[in-house]
């Protein structure tokens, strides 16, 4: 397709938009939704979803044609801020924010639960002779027949 350029043969037109025809001035500022969504790669149903929260402005033509400002769709792209580091610090005080490690009582409360989780499986398995429960996996497949035989 010929730009508008080629196509008019009144270079004032070129100069002032207001002279051009108005299919011409929309296609160059609004873009359809599916335009959008491969300009911005994402899926028109987000673009949609992003109309439907007010996060891009829409514009309907007509009664069924909706199409979205270039404009509007470079201001939807936005920076994502990056966390700043923090320089190490050279004294060892208490942070305010843990930062994943456990301190030595939480350390030992840690091993006693564990402990105590060993001796309840213990009993538990001297509870039924030594014999360990079936693994979930039988349970599941004898609970699937038995509701096929009910049904039949």
């Amino acid at each position: 397709m010929l730009s508008y350029a080629y196509q008019c043969t009144n270079w004032q037109a070129i100069v002032d938009p207001y002279s051009r025809p108005m299919s011409l001035i929309l296609r160059d500022e609004y873009v359809t939704i599916a335009e959008a969504a491969e300009l911005l790669q994402v899926s028109r149903s987000t673009i949609w979803r992003w109309i439907d929260r007010g996060r891009l402005p829409a514009y309907r033509i007509g009664q069924r044609r909706m199409l979205l400002k270039k404009d509007d769709l470079t201001q939807a792209i936005t920076p994502v801020a990056r966390p700043r580091r923090r320089a190490a610090r050279a004294t060892h005080r208490r942070r305010s924010v843990p930062d994943g490690r456990l301190t030595s009582s939480e350390q030992r409360k840690a091993l006693d639960a564990i402990k105590q989780a060993r001796r309840l499986q213990a009993e538990l398995l001297a509870a039924r002779g030594g014999q360990p429960f079936p693994s979930s996996w039988e349970v599941l497949d004898e609970l699937r027949d038995e509701r096929t035989r009910d049904l039949r």
